[in-house]
């Protein structure tokens, strides 16, 4: 009954809760018979059918689970009450035994109800997600659940109505609001070919929109799903925590024997019982821990569990790949020089052929390019894209192959105008691409790509934050990394970096001691992210194969949520500290107030009780507190 309520998976409101109302029935009859004891005749039959109904209705689920942990081999909070009221029923208390009960009872669903509040968030992003949606059939509509719409079908989003599931718009714009899954407060204008997210609410604009991601594996419903399994990837002062509760149980009934046998009064030891309850101690880091994760979903942030929050409190070294991360994602090609014997858009068409199914920022690029320049691409087969080298496939018999410096054998080797082009190219802090054709070198590709507006105040409000080293692994040429580093003011950079080049990089800090938070977008990141003490991939731009790898995701490529997740994480584990020391300051106080007789069974139970609400309103307070804006306010 008891132990129950310190797993948080239990997603219920108070005032519905037929356990509460049954605990109100029980404490009715305690009181009745109370009075019945003083006004009418005592000991009579009803005053026992009142004490009997009371204790039956209260200590009876207590009783229950504290046989089924038992027959579980399972010791919980609920052996220490079940003996207090056991040892009150042997001595004739029962009316002490209704009492506590009542209150033991009470209390817990009082926690329950107060702890709802640090997981409000679940239940906001569950509200947002509409049941039903306008299914486009041909020139009619129809309406149907969210549920059974599938991959590609087409639908239609009236003003007013929420988004049903990730998608791709195909006619028609809209402001949208998206503040219920990204945080971002303001309205957005989204476009024909925009993403728009399951939940978000469309505002002014009639949308017919073309169904990428249903069900969990949306946006929405990832968020949703890892929030809710925060609790199963505990952080270590979580775990620590359970294995001490573990042996508190043997301790508090050791201490009431000894009280018993010094002073003979069965009183104190039941009131060093039910004092010993280690409530608050159990609830101290999951509701923190809960909470955190709440309000950084709707500030979002996605974390997909405790333990990384914990390791982000530590983090004195953030590494940041370049290109999607520190600058917008949304390169375009400047410049095309092709060798002698081709043309510029000879160049574009090979480049844009093999990069047409490669999800990368410039390869994105090449593709808008080919699209303005309206260059038909042909099919390419045995496409391989090499991690950190670039992309090879056959186009109409011929060998093709792109890719940055890190994929030309020798610079000096190429043919003296692509050559001068690339110095030019990097010269301004551009990105060359080079493309060969039967591996020829046939031209050379330059995208320029720009910071994010957010990227120079993140790294400030970093930097005031404490973190020592800020740094860029990158595998673009050293001149545009350079570049970056100087706007944003970071010193610590490393270029022309293949995959495992970066994991060298990341393994030095961390064996100097460093603790180290690491964040990308790319598939090349994904080593990375994964070897990093704390991956973070960008949600919007980011693979699949990051938002896998990574330990917590930005579900809108905002950066300047960084400085949050910080923050936040090191708030958490100071919760959880001050409720730790809250916790055993209340279970000695309490104890010690029981041995000494000065408190008995029902004083014991009030300050038991009043203890472990404190703590979980302590935590309760991450959720609330206030938002990501104002905090960057007061840090200017």
């Amino acid at each position: 009954m008891i132990g129950r309520y310190a797993t948080l998976g239990v997603y219920r409101e108070l005032f519905v809760l037929r356990d509460f109302q049954i605990c109100l029935v029980g404490g009715a009859l305690a009181l009745a018979g109370y009075l019945w004891e003083i006004f009418g005749a005592a000991w009579a039959w009803p005053v026992l059918a009142f004490y009997a109904g009371a204790i039956g209705l209260n200590g009876g689920p207590i009783i229950w689970g504290a046989i089924q942990g038992l027959l579980e081999r399972r010791v919980n909070v609920d052996e220490l009450v079940s003996l207090a009221l056991i040892a009150c029923l042997i001595q004739g208390e029962l009316l002490t035994a209704a009492v506590v009960a009542f209150i033991m009872t009470l209390g817990t669903l009082i926690e329950e109800a107060t702890s709802d509040s640090a997981r409000r968030s679940i239940h906001e992003l569950m509200r947002v997600a509409p049941q039903t949606a306008l299914l486009l059939d041909g020139k009619s509509q129809r309406e149907i659940a969210v549920s059974d719409i599938s991959l590609g079908d087409e639908l239609m989003v009236k003003p007013g109505d929420r988004i049903p599931v990730d998608a791709r718009i195909v006619a028609g714009a809209s402001a949208l609001d998206e503040s219920a899954i990204t945080g971002e407060s303001l309205p957005v204008t989204r476009n024909v070919g925009d993403e728009v997210l399951a939940g978000t609410l469309n505002h002014n604009g009639v949308l017919r929109i073309r169904a990428e991601k249903v069900g969990e594996d949306t946006l929405l419903g990832r968020v949703v799903r890892l929030v809710g399994e925060a609790e199963q990837h505990k952080p270590l002062a979580t775990r620590f925590i359970d294995r001490y509760a573990a042996w508190f149980t043997p301790l508090i009934l050791a201490i009431a024997g000894l009280v018993w046998y010094w002073s003979g009064d069965w009183s104190r030891a039941v009131s060093v019982l039910i004092a010993g309850c280690p409530c608050a101690l159990i609830m101290a880091a999951p509701t923190a821990t809960v909470a955190a994760v709440g309000r950084l979903a709707r500030a979002g942030v996605l974390v997909k569990g405790g333990r990384y929050l914990e390791e982000a409190s530590k983090v004195d070294a953030l590494l940041f790949d370049k290109t999607g991360t520190l600058t917008s994602g949304r390169p375009r090609v400047e410049e095309i020089r092709a060798d002698d014997g081709c043309t510029p858009e000879e160049v574009l068409a090979c480049a844009a052929c093999v990069e047409q199914d490669v999800s990368h920022p410039l390869a994105r690029a090449v593709l808008k390019a080919a699209q303005y320049a309206r260059i038909t691409m042909e099919t390419a087969t045995d496409v391989v894209a090499e991690v950190g080298r670039g992309v090879r496939a056959v186009v109409q018999g011929r060998h093709i192959e792109v890719g940055g410096i890190a994929s030309a054998t020798s610079i000096h080797s190429l043919p003296a105008c692509l050559q001068t082009c690339l110095e030019t190219i990097q010269a301004r802090g551009a990105t060359p691409l080079l493309v060969y054709r039967d591996q020829r070198p046939i031209g050379v590709i330059g995208v320029a790509d720009t910071l994010r507006s957010e990227a120079a105040e993140t790294m400030r409000r970093l930097q005031n934050l404490g973190i020592t080293r800020l740094g860029i692994l990158s595998g673009d040429h050293d001149l545009a990394v350079r570049r970056v580093a100087e706007q944003l003011g970071i010193a610590w950079t490393r270029s022309g970096l293949k995959p495992d080049q970066k994991l060298e990089e990341l393994s030095r800090l961390q064996k100097a001691g460093h603790t180290v938070m690491v964040v990308g977008d790319g598939i090349n990141d994904a080593p990375a992210l994964a070897r990093a003490n704390v991956g973070v991939a960008m949600g919007g731009a980011g693979t699949d194969v990051a938002l896998e790898t990574a330990d917590i995701v930005l579900t809108r490529d905002d950066i300047s949520r960084l400085p949050l997740l910080i923050r936040l994480s090191r708030k958490m584990l100071t919760v959880i500290k001050i409720n730790v020391v809250l916790g055993l300051g209340f279970n000695a106080l309490a104890i010690w107030g029981g041995a000494a007789g000065i408190l008995g069974p029902i004083q014991a139970a009030i300050l038991h009780n009043v203890g472990a609400v404190i703590v979980v309103f302590s935590s309760a307070a991450l959720a609330m507190g206030r938002d990501d804006l104002q905090e960057q306010r007061n840090e200017a």
